[in-house]
């Protein structure tokens, strides 16, 4: 084959855009192997762009480089020589792979090869920078160094950054650029406007998204579906629906169609707003507008509907899915699930469970919670514990949530040894408990006397790094009350105020009660007196018991003493 026909056949093959690895590498070699005249760089540059565009073209990254060295270490004509468009799409490429150091070198070789930079690859030396979070190093290569290389700053350079710093969240450094950017005769153009609108959006200033629109549309860039979804995203997330409805009737004005995505964003919305005739009636104009409802859409309505107990609505709409040819998801069955079962129709609620393993949609973990939790909260926890065991012989991955629903479940039965076997069980298949765990466990063992047990425990959440909440230390202040010392509680009382956790009338209130119930009247007075020390006033609950013992005992003055420190807080 000619050489006029090898260049037509890689111009070709290039443009289809079903042109393999494989092949476009006997192309490159092909090319290379031209006798008497070189190849353009041209068709270099081609076969570069489409092995960048290559899926899963990151597993050939060190035959794609190879391949550029070959054109440098050949002697070559100066025509095959590579160009700053072979420099910039490699230095793209290196950023899309990840390897923006790998880009910093090739970047180095254009210069030290001697070409003249221009804003294409500047703007890949900047993406490359910016992916690096290098961003200001990108602002300083902008403003100082690109003009020493003979290259103006465009709207594009800018926007780069522009764009990296709005998606870091630093949107008043983004709107300096850009007051730079315009000091410098250049004018936004729809992406500058769209990186600006986004970044406002996640830091919810929805206000001046909008105005930021208005300004677009001013300077004759009109949105994109994509600005008006960002903005229609934010509106909704902001909870001003109506407004969102109201700029979805301006982008179809407009002649832009919106998206699903855009449509379950205004559903999703109506139905966090408890608007569900609104949301069904968002649904239906998507198929009157011809946009297919997902199988998102249809889950938002539902999980909707359950949330009002409306549980008739919620089955005709997944009868109405399903005849769309819409199949349900794990999550749709997820929600039908927690749906009945926090309606207490758990029987109703096992018939999905088996129909979805039927259709052969495995559950995961959220299925696992849900029912498991159920059947905890109805007593039924030898049935939740196997109900636990048959999803994991089943293939599904355990959390820490599920165990806490069976620990919990059989701590409020008083089965002690089932608490502390399943809690071994829990630890055997490496769940770090949460602080949840840890306070259901202590409690098991205080109720059964084992305070020194629980502080035990205590202290090994404390070594695993697992911070105690109020809650826990409360469990051990009340099992010392129970069978421990004074010294005990001031001592857990101090550790708390060390960790920043100030005991308050939550902590107080119980203890103070605890005591009297137990008649441990001096153990009481030595909290009451701390609690004065501290500020914290018991309640009635708290201070009814104590006054009731202190009268009981004879002890007139300390109680006329709680008197009038309670009575002096109902003056307050």
């Amino acid at each position: 084959m000619g050489l006029r026909r090898l260049e037509l056949l890689v111009q070709e093959r290039c443009r289809s855009g079903t042109l393999t690895f494989q092949e476009a590498l006997q192309l490159f070699h092909r090319l290379l192997a031209a006798k008497n005249r070189a190849p353009p760089i041209l068709l270099f540059n081609n076969l570069f762009t489409a092995f960048a565009r290559m899926k899963n073209s990151n597993n050939y990254y060190v035959t794609i480089f190879s391949l550029f060295d070959s054109l440098t270490e050949t002697p070559r004509f100066s025509r095959s020589l590579p160009n700053v468009f072979t420099y910039t799409i490699l230095m793209g490429y290196c950023t899309q792979i990840n390897q923006p150091a790998l880009g910093f070198i090739y970047f180095g070789r254009f210069i030290k090869a001697g070409l003249r930079a221009d804003a294409f690859i500047c703007s890949a030396l900047l993406k490359a920078l910016c992916s690096e979070n290098r961003i200001h190093d990108a602002v300083n290569f902008v403003l100082n160094k690109m003009r020493k290389l003979a290259c103006t700053p465009n709207v594009v350079s800018y926007s780069i950054i522009i764009d990296a710093l709005c998606k870091k969240g630093e949107v008043s450094k983004a709107f300096r650029l850009l007051d730079q950017m315009r000091l410098e005769g250049l004018v936004p153009d729809v992406f500058t406007y769209s990186s600006l609108i986004l970044g406002l959006h996640v830091t919810g200033e929805i206000k001046r998204a909008e105005e930021l629109m208005q300004q677009m549309v001013s300077t004759g860039h009109y949105p994109d579906v994509v600005n008006y979804g960002t903005l229609i995203n934010g509106l909704c997330k902001n909870g001003e629906i109506e407004k969102a409805e109201e700029l979805l009737h301006v982008m179809s004005s407009q002649g832009l169609q919106p998206t699903v995505v855009t449509y379950n964003t205004l559903v999703d919305g109506f139905c966090k707003k408890g608007l569900l005739d609104k949301a069904v009636e968002k649904l239906q104009c998507m198929v009157s507008a011809g946009i297919e409802p997902t199988v998102v859409t249809y889950n938002t309505v539902m999980d909707a509907f359950y949330k009002e107990r409306e549980t008739r609505k919620a089955e005709v709409l997944l009868h109405v899915m399903k005849s769309r040819g819409i199949l349900p998801n794990v999550r749709t069955y997820n929600i039908l699930i927690d749906g009945l079962c926090k309606m207490n129709k758990l029987e109703k609620a096992w018939k999905f469970v088996d129909e979805m393993v039927s259709k052969g949609i495995m559950p995961n973990t959220v299925t696992c919670n849900i029912t498991v939790d159920a059947l905890c909260k109805k007593g039924d926890v030898d049935k939740a514990e196997k109900q636990l065991y048959h999803m994991l012989d089943q293939g599904v991955t355990p959390d820490v949530f599920v165990y806490t629903s069976v620990i919990n479940g059989y701590s409020k039965l008083g089965y002690w040894k089932d608490t502390t076997r399943v809690f071994k069980d829990m630890l055997d298949r490496g769940i770090q408990p949460d602080e949840f765990v840890y306070s259901s466990m202590m409690d098991s063992m205080c109720k059964q006397g084992r305070t020194e047990d629980a502080e035990k425990l205590f202290d090994l959440m404390v070594r695993k790094g697992v911070k105690p909440n109020v809650v826990s230390y409360g469990i051990l202040l009340l099992g010392h009350a129970n069978d421990g010392t004074v010294v005990d509680v001031m001592n857990i009382l101090d550790r708390m105020q060390l960790c920043h956790v100030a005991p308050d009338h939550l902590i107080y209130n119980p203890l103070l009660i605890r005591y009297a119930k137990n008649r441990k009247v001096n153990e009481a007075m030595c909290v009451l007196s701390r609690m004065k020390q501290e500020g914290v006033k018991p309640d009635v609950a708290a201070s009814s018991p104590l006054l009731e013992l202190l009268l009981n005992m004879g002890r007139v003055d300390d109680a006329r003493d709680l008197i009038d420190w309670t009575s002096t807080e109902n003056d307050d």
